[in-house]
């Protein structure tokens, strides 16, 4: 078995682009390309679909 992610390793998935560096690559700027976002709190690890894109991980135009 896999040995758990910290709270910080599991929310670093989201990645380390800038808004504007995901929006000139032509990614969401909220989950830069990823389509979905990494949380965690009270010991639980989560994803949710990126309400910004919806999961389709491209820039709005």
């Amino acid at each position: 078995m896999a040995a758990r992610m910290t709270a910080q390793e599991w929310e670093a998935q989201n990645g380390s682009l800038s808004p504007g560096e995901a929006a000139a690559r032509g990614l969401c700027w909220q989950c830069s390309g990823k389509g979905k976002l990494f949380t965690a709190f009270g010991g639980v690890q989560r994803t949710v679909k990126c309400p910004e894109c919806r999961g389709n991980c491209k820039a709005k135009r």
